[in-house]
Order: C-alpha cells, then sequence, then structure tokens
C-alpha cells in the first residue's frame, strides 16, 4: 500500500486530453486580459499593423502582443526574453496567444515603437471605468515618484566638472607648448620622429578641449546643470535612496477606488510645479467640475494653488513655512500677526498696524513693517533682535489660508492622501515593475510608455480587487470599451 500521494504515470494515455481551456477557471485573470483586448479599437488607439497589409509576410496582430505584455507586466515578467520562454511553457499564456511563441525581439520591438499607443490606451480605461461609474469622482490624492532611468548615475556629467576639465586641458596644452618651445630652441631646424608624436599629441589634446567647451556651452544654452551621456533627456534626481538618474511619475488616485486617473512623467524632479497641471488633466479626465485635490507640503506653490481654486479645484494642502529661529526661537512666529485684508496691513502682538513697506515682485513677495512703531514698543525684546520687526506675505497667501483653513476643518485628510495614493507607487516599484522601478527603455517617449503599460496593468488588477473579475466580464462582454 502506498504510504505517499502519487501523481498518474507520464506514459499513461487519457482517453479524453483536456484542452488548454479546460484548464483555465471561467473567472481567470487570463479570461478578462482576454475580453478587455478584443473590446479595444486598437487602428483608433495608435497601434500599427492593426489593419493588416494586402501584401508582405504576415506579421502578429498587435491584440496579441498587448495580451502578451499586460499578462507579463501583471506576473511582474517585463523582459522580452522571458516573455519568449513563458510564451513556450506558461499554459495560462498558451491559452491567451493560441499558443503563437513570438520571439524576444519581436517582443521587444512592439514595446519600443507604440509608447504613445500604451498612453492613449491608459487613458481610455480611465473613460471606461468613468463611464461605467466606477470612480467616485470627488476626490483625488496627487504625488510623485522617481523611477530609475536605463542610464547609470556614473555617466552623469555636471556643468562644474566640464568647467574643471576643461580648465586641467589648457594647463596640459600650455605645458606641452612650452615643451615645444624648448626643443624647437635646442633643435632648431631638425624635425625627428619624435617632434612628430609630440605635435599629434597636442593636437588630440586641443580637440577634447574644443569637445569639452563645446559641451559646457550647449549646457548653458539649455539652461541645464547635468547632462547623462546615453540617455540625455533623463535628469539627475534626489531620491530617498539618494541622487540617481531618473525621471518623475506624477499620479493622480482616487481616495475611493484608489485607481490612477491620471499620470504623466517628467524630467522635473521639483513637485511644486506640478499641482496646477496635474489638477488640471485630472479635473479633465474626469469630466468633473468641483474636485477636492489632496497632496503633500512638497505642492505647495501658492500661484498654482490660486490658479487651482479659480477652476473650482479645492487644494488641501500645508503651506512650506520658514521658522523664525532668531533669539534661540523664543519671538513671535508670523502667526502671532494677524492680516487685515480691508487695511492691507498686519496687526502685531502689541496691536500696532504693519503696513506694506516694500514689493518683491520677482518672488512674488510682501514685506510689512512699521520702525516708529517698534521703536519705543514693551514687546520689542520678544519680537525681534533688529531695529525692527518685518512680517513677509506671500502675493497668493489667500491661497494658502484657504487651503490651510480647510486641513483644519478636515484632520484626517493628509492621512488619507497617505492611504491612497503612497501604495501604487510601492506596487508599480516592487510588483510590476521589479526592481524599484528601473526602466528598461531609455528616452522620455518610451520611458512614459513603459510607465503607462505598467498604470494599465495596476489599474486593471486594482479593479478587479474592487468590483470582482465576474463583474468585469459581464461589463466586458455587453459593450466595447
Amino acid at each position: 500500500m502506498a504510504r505517499y500521494i502519487t501523481g498518474a504515470s507520464r506514459e499513461q494515455l487519457d482517453l479524453l486530453p483536456p484542452s488548454l481551456d479546460d484548464l483555465i477557471p471561467d473567472d481567470h485573470l487570463v479570461r478578462v486580459i482576454d475580453l478587455y483586448v478584443d473590446s479595444l479599437d486598437l487602428d483608433a488607439l495608435g497601434f500599427e499593423r492593426a489593419r493588416p497589409a494586402a501584401t508582405g509576410r504576415p506579421g502578429y496582430h498587435p491584440a496579441d502582443m498587448l495580451r502578451l505584455y499586460l499578462y507579463g507586466y501583471l506576473q511582474q515578467i517585463r523582459s522580452s526574453r522571458r516573455l519568449e520562454r513563458e510564451c513556450q511553457r506558461n499554459i495560462e499564456l498558451m491559452w491567451l496567444l493560441n499558443r503563437l511563441t513570438p520571439d524576444f525581439k519581436t517582443i521587444a520591438e512592439f514595446r519600443r515603437k507604440h509608447p504613445r499607443a500604451f498612453r492613449q490606451l491608459c487613458r481610455h480605461f480611465v473613460r471606461f471605468c468613468r463611464d461605467a461609474g466606477w470612480l467616485a469622482r470627488r476626490e483625488v490624492a496627487i504625488d510623485g515618484s522617481k523611477f530609475g532611468a536605463v542610464a547609470s548615475k556614473k555617466r552623469v556629467v555636471s556643468r562644474q566638472a566640464l568647467v574643471r576639465e576643461e580648465q586641467a586641458l589648457n594647463a596640459r596644452i600650455d605645458a606641452w607648448l612650452e615643451g615645444l618651445d624648448e626643443t624647437d630652441h635646442e633643435e632648431a631646424h631638425r624635425d625627428g620622429p619624435d617632434d612628430d608624436q609630440r605635435r599629434r599629441s597636442l593636437e588630440r589634446l586641443k580637440a577634447l578641449r574644443d569637445q569639452t567647451r563645446d559641451s559646457r556651452e550647449r549646457m548653458e544654452r539649455l539652461g541645464i546643470q547635468h547632462h547623462v551621456t546615453g540617455e540625455p533627456e533623463a535628469r539627475l534626481m534626489r531620491s530617498p535612496q539618494g541622487s540617481r538618474t531618473a525621471y518623475n511619475l506624477q499620479t493622480a488616485v482616487d481616495t475611493d477606488t484608489h485607481l490612477i486617473v491620471h499620470h504623466e512623467t517628467v524630467q522635473d524632479g521639483d513637485d511644486s510645479r506640478q499641482l496646477q497641471p496635474m489638477a488640471e488633466a485630472t479635473q479633465t479626465a474626469l469630466e468633473r467640475g468641483d474636485l477636492s485635490i489632496l497632496a503633500d507640503a512638497g505642492y505647495s506653490n501658492g500661484e498654482q494653488q490660486q490658479r487651482c481654486e479659480e477652476r473650482n479645484l479645492a487644494c488641501h494642502i500645508p503651506p512650506r513655512r520658514t521658522v523664525n529661529n532668531q533669539g534661540g526661537g523664543q519671538l513671535y512666529q508670523a502667526d502671532a500677526f494677524h492680516y487685515e485684508p480691508a487695511r492691507d496691513a498686519y496687526r502685531c502682538p502689541a496691536d500696532h498696524w504693519l503696513p506694506l513697506k516694500q514689493r518683491n515682485a520677482s518672488q512674488k513677495v510682501l514685506y510689512y513693517a512699521n520702525p516708529s512703531a517698534c521703536a519705543g514698543c514693551r514687546l520689542k525684546p520678544r519680537c525681534t533682535a533688529g531695529r525692527w520687526r518685518t512680517v513677509t506675505r506671500h502675493q497668493y497667501e489667500s491661497a494658502f489660508e484657504t487651503s490651510r483653513q480647510r486641513l483644519t476643518e478636515d484632520p484626517k485628510a493628509m492621512t488619507r492622501r497617505r492611504a491612497t495614493v503612497e501604495h501604487p507607487f510601492g506596487t508599480l516599484k516592487d510588483t510590476l515593475m521589479g526592481n524599484a522601478g528601473r526602466l528598461l527603455v531609455r528616452g522620455l517617449d518610451k520611458a512614459r510608455g513603459e510607465i503607462s503599460l505598467a498604470v494599465l496593468a495596476y489599474n486593471l488588477k486594482r479593479l478587479m480587487r474592487h468590483i470582482g473579475a465576474e463583474a468585469l466580464m459581464t461589463r466586458l462582454r455587453q459593450a466595447p470599451v
């Protein structure tokens, strides 16, 4: 009697061998992918060869390649060589692709040629969810994260380094010229092989110096401080893991479903300039007149917040404020001074008025002070260590105050923000993309395409978790996307 569970013999013949379809459950992921891709108009989305050519060798249908990539990103398989191997041994892919086995070059070429189509497809999926009523469309959280570029940090060249290298090359050239002058003086009218070699070396140094100078001048014209050799569109950005060559992924996530309703990959590592474009694009994607925006202090930008308020985009953003650290931090902070819009002046703790004294148009800052009142004020030792106290006010301070008031009335807003917008980045980097979010393609346009493909896979997986695979499949069967 067998004491272990044993399997069937490898030589056993089945009278009715099961088909691939019998091996795939009715609510399996690959069935959802198959139905979703079948419902798309790939030609309208920008996929090449969606309509077969009348002549030439037949190629793979873009729908099959899209099925392969969606499955790969959902299973953390991005490499074209790994996808090629999976097509030959993975039963789920055999069912999904009808046993097609494209080679890795064909697989990689499909991703390389369709970055804009992937972006359109990602936006199309959001519209599908919106029209189906699966998006609450009331509140979104915005945040950014750095996704590593293909180029290594060692490939970064800074403008300061080029200046130092140019100076070093000039010094070497001067030394060579002095050496040649001495040689010419000692051996007048005698040219030998050593002289020719010295002059050739000098010409190489001059060519390298000229190349370095041209690179520096080009960076000055473009207004950039760093250049990444091999991937010039990538930028050196700060991240929690240190500086790295990367692109900045901006996402707007629905606080109810946690679907990414809009995303954008940018070269700017500073989030403070991304609030208005992200908020307005999200409003357009959701077709919503009013919308609440949650973001951290990195997005604090008075001018952009004011523009958002004018478009009925209610910002919940903690303002970035400097601390008065004079006098050991014991002096009055800015919040001890109360602004009166009617008089355009501040009332200080001693009940004096501080009128507008100076305006800095470039920095959009207003300065309020009353030197005569400060001279004999009894509270001056607790207010300032200088001759008088100056209070600064941003030109768009009202937008900051409105946002701060909303956060006071809704103290859990930042908790919702963290719980909404941060975990999709972890999913994209570790579950979908692997290797801490490092991309496989070079250049901004292709990086946008690959990230859009990952975002689409995330949204598809998140929607299945939110409404269930059966509900999604039912919707896909009822009407095309």
